[in-house]
């Protein structure tokens, strides 16, 4: 009896003869690092769990901590919850690290997903700056921060101190005693923080530093400053416009304001200060027990 019997194969021919024709290929592994996965998530909330395989957390973390930088806007307000923003922020990033570092350590074998290349990183990425441009810029807009540079407002304010301050709209009101921001009546890339005293329609007069308006002197508590010896710049009575106002420092011998520039138009007024978020001296001392004080 004859026999054909078929040649022996070896090596890689005979292997790849015994797997079945439709076998898919094998996805190539590589082991993710805790310590680049607990970073990712400390930058950002959630990017450490999409470089670790598990997207949909990581698209939940990411959710949550837009929501939480743009909400978060409204808490700068007051410095207590802006503080209280800050610091649970800085929490939830150690948790998204801590989690993601721990899931990573389990990941020795890691077969490459769809979600974990670079297109899909890149989007994460543009998303994450996009949103921390937007919240920045809606922050600064509402928020913004004025840094003081002179004396006249001493002692309420000293030079170098950082106020946190709100933006004033058209239609917000200003009152008698309020503080705020405005552009110098004819340079207006020059910045100043004074004292509302006289508001549109009055008629404001300053004598040895007190203001009288419509004839009357007004109440100005504890914040006008006057050294006793020193006379200051008075002024004759004027009648304000009535899209302007009287703005004067506190520290009433030592203070450049209306009476020598004149009123300032409502149109210039940026902001009013809320709070102090640092001070800083000329020779970079920091006076850490006026963080956090009113500017009032």
């Amino acid at each position: 009896m004859h026999l054909n019997v078929p040649p022996r194969r070896f090596g890689a021919a005979a292997e790849s003869a015994s797997q079945p024709a439709s076998a898919p290929a094998r996805q190539p592994s590589r082991p993710r690092k805790p310590w680049l996965a607990a970073l990712l998530s400390f930058l950002w909330p959630g990017l450490g769990q999409i470089y670790n395989g598990r997207f949909r957390k990581g698209l939940v973390l990411l959710g949550i901590s837009a929501a939480w930088q743009l909400l978060g806007i409204g808490a700068v307000e007051t410095f207590r919850w802006w503080l209280s923003a800050l610091a649970g922020y800085f929490l939830f990033s150690v948790y998204a690290a801590w989690e993601a570092c721990r899931q990573a350590k389990k990941l020795d074998e890691f077969p490459l997903g769809p979600n974990n290349t670079l297109p899909v990183y890149l989007g994460v990425i543009a998303l994450m700056a996009t949103v921390g441009v937007v919240a920045g810029q809606a922050e600064r807009r509402a928020f913004p921060i004025y840094t003081v540079s002179q004396t006249s407002m001493r002692p309420t304010l000293r030079s170098g101190d950082h106020l946190r301050c709100e933006a004033l709209g058209p239609r917000d009101i200003i009152r008698r005693g309020q503080l705020v921001v405005f552009e110098y009546p004819s340079e207006h890339s020059l910045i100043f923080v004074k004292r509302v005293v006289g508001l549109p329609g009055e008629v404001v007069e300053v004598s040895d530093g007190l203001v009288y308006v419509n004839g009357d002197p007004i109440e100005e508590g504890y914040y006008a400053s006057r050294e006793p010896g020193f006379r200051s710049l008075d002024m004759p009575p004027a009648r304000l416009a009535p899209d302007e106002y009287y703005v004067m420092g506190d520290n009433r011998h030592a203070s450049f304001d209306s009476r020598s520039f004149g009123p300032v138009n409502r149109a210039r007024m940026l902001a009013t200060p809320l709070y102090i978020i640092g001070s800083i001296s000329d020779k970079d001392e920091v006076f850490w027990d006026r963080t956090g004080l009113p500017a009032r």
